[in-house]
């Protein structure tokens, strides 16, 4: 294990170590676009002498607003060699979110990309009286002139204020605050979790430990920064490894980016995943009886010959005599998708439904699930290869101990539990007991191998006004796996019966005879179509079969709009914010109970 004070120790450890080696890389136009360790090391040290130059001091809070790019990185590490506590935020937040978090942090200076990133920024300035400053991260084309509170708000270049000799990491210690990681609750305000060097460390090391990480790895990354996942495993993880991080266009170039990058280790979420499935099924769709047939036949095969592997058993010849054809003729193009030396696959931030996964692990693509929480560093568990077992999340990382209260609920402890919420006392000995565990919110059970299946969301049951405990998650995904629905609402707390609001998949509807004239109108007339409406009945009659009555949906609506972050229904990280959907469709839902 390595020895590192802080997470700047490491990676200027690791640049000395490599050099002029790869560590980011970037497209520009149509170019991909190397940048070395020492490069990135020696941005950072310059950067950092100019922060310490404007003022800034250990433990002043500096914020980043920007999408992936290596620039993330590099202030990511100035502010961090100076004892500084960096709080990201999402370029997908709204105004008040991100208004919240920059005052509730009392950032001093934000570093933006994009005009964009500066006109929010900008706006919010008048409400922020701790915010001094703002570096733009690549040049500008509307830059204001200096403006706002009191007119304090500096508005600065990356170049001008990294126009110094570098300057190295200032000590630390594993300790020391490292970083404010804003967790979008369901309910309420975002809460900072405050993770020290020694959080991510121990996190990065015992995930690097776990995949076998080594310096011949290269990541694609594409989701946000921002989000714990990515940050410690797609990049603290990487650089203790001395692998290379290649940053993705945008996730609508993710296709094309795959085979180009050629990566060996892709940290995704389920969405991506479905996305990538859905696809796959509408070409088989689409086919000849006997191509689908075919398709079949290789599914189930792939399926069993998995089993064996999951197991870390060797695959009989019985299945690996049609294995090999079934390779050829149906599975080099599915795993081609990914490129040819993906070694994992890594779906997190959500359950990944289970016909997804054996879809993708009978085609033999090398994924694995994992779960964690940004409160944990975030990385809890993850199966591994020859040790996966489907519907569950596997097992512990090392360091990391798991157990279960009495009512269900997953506790976790170890050197990756953050310190606590940022200026919420309550609600940190609420998360963090006597003991040192923490209360993750999941109900949870741990077979006798350790293997962790999260079955629920403590605080998301559904209370019927009969008595009944009901999990909305389950039936949601459930719903959401029917290819026509592409978002689903599961409601009826202190209600007689369950409903749900459903945002059907339009593009999967054109792609049906009976439907494509419907799907192609305005959205809202489409869901008003009696034949769209008894089309949904029926489905949702056949998703209600093997329910128990209490579990059964007994009315739907349709949504002509998906649900978004941009009116805060979702949180950053997709997940449901059902306080804020059931204000939205207050009416809807008053009209499925005969209000």
């Amino acid at each position: 294990m390595n020895n590192f004070a802080t997470l700047a120790e490491a990676f200027s450890a690791q640049a000395e170590r490599f050099g002029e080696r790869v560590f980011l890389k970037d497209k520009v136009g149509k170019a991909w676009r190397d940048h070395s360790w020492s490069e990135v090391a020696d941005e950072a040290g310059r950067l950092r002498a100019g922060l310490l130059g404007l003022g800034l001091e250990a433990g002043d809070r500096i914020a980043i607003l920007s999408d992936n790019c290596p620039r993330w990185v590099v202030v990511d590490q100035a502010a961090l060699g100076m004892g500084a506590v960096v709080v990201p935020l999402y370029t997908t937040s709204g105004l008040e979110e991100t208004r919240h978090i920059l005052a509730d942090s009392a950032a001093r200076l934000v570093a933006i990309n994009g005009d964009a990133a500066l006109a929010k920024i900008v706006e919010l300035a008048r409400q922020l009286p701790d915010l001094e400053g703002v570096i733009q991260m690549t040049p500008s084309a509307g830059a204001p002139p200096s403006y706002g509170a009191m007119g304090k708000l500096r508005i600065l270049t990356f170049s001008q204020v990294s126009a110094h000799q570098a300057a190295p990491p200032l000590a630390g210690a594993r300790e020391d605050l490292a970083t404010l990681i804003y967790t979008s609750g369901t309910t309420g305000a975002s809460k900072g979790a405050m993770l020290t060097h020694g959080n991510l460390l121990a996190n990065s090391e015992s995930s690097q430990a776990a995949l076998d990480l080594n310096e011949q790895d290269m990541t694609l990354s594409f989701l946000p920064i921002a989000h714990s996942f990515e940050r410690t495993a797609g990049y603290y993880t990487v650089v203790l490894a001395g692998g290379t991080i290649a940053y993705a266009e945008g996730l609508g170039q993710i296709a094309q980016n795959l085979p180009e990058v050629n990566p060996t280790i892709v940290l995704t979420v389920p969405r991506v995943l479905e996305a990538v499935y859905t696809r796959v099924m509408r070409t088989v769709e689409a086919a000849s009886g006997v191509r689908r047939a075919l398709f079949k036949a290789a599914v189930a095969t792939g399926a069993r010959a998995a089993a064996y592997r999951h197991a870390g058993r060797r695959v009989p010849g019985h299945l690996g005599a049609p294995m090999g054809l079934f390779r050829s003729l149906v599975f080099a193009r599915i795993r081609a998708i990914f490129g040819t030396r993906l070694r994992y696959l890594i779906s997190g931030g959500a359950p990944l439904p289970r016909e997804i996964f054996r879809f993708l692990a009978a085609a033999e693509v090398p994924i694995v699930e994992g779960y964690g929480l940004t409160e944990a560093s975030p990385v809890v568990s993850v199966n591994l290869h020859g040790h996966t077992r489907i519907g569950t999340v596997g097992r512990a990382i090392r360091d990391v101990e798991v157990r279960t209260a009495p009512d269900g609920e997953l506790l976790v402890r170890g050197p990756n539990v953050m310190r606590g919420y940022h200026g919420l006392e309550a609600e940190t000995r609420e998360a963090i007991d006597a003991d040192g565990w923490l209360h993750t919110g999941d109900i949870a059970r741990i077979d006798d191998d350790g293997y962790i299946a999260i079955t629920d969301r403590k605080k998301e049951i559904i209370v019927l006004s009969g008595g009944k405990n009901i999990s909305p998650a389950n039936l949601e995904n459930r719903l959401n796996s029917d290819p026509a629905i592409a978002q689903a609402c599961v409601i009826g707390d202190r209600r007689k019966h369950l409903a749900a609001l459903l945002v059907p998949d339009f593009e999967y509807l054109a792609t049906q005879p009976a439907f494509k004239l419907i799907a192609m109108r305005p959205p809202e007339q489409a869901v008003a179509d009696p034949s769209l409406r008894a089309f949904f009945h029926a489905r949702v009659h056949e998703l209600n079969k093997g329910l128990s009555d209490v579990e059964t949906i007994v009315a739907f609506a349709l949504l002509a709009h998906p649900f978004s972050q941009d009116n805060g229904e979702l949180t950053p990280t997709l997940k449901l914010r059902r306080k804020v959907v059931g204000e939205h469709y207050r009416d809807v839902i008053e009209s499925m109970y005969g209000a």
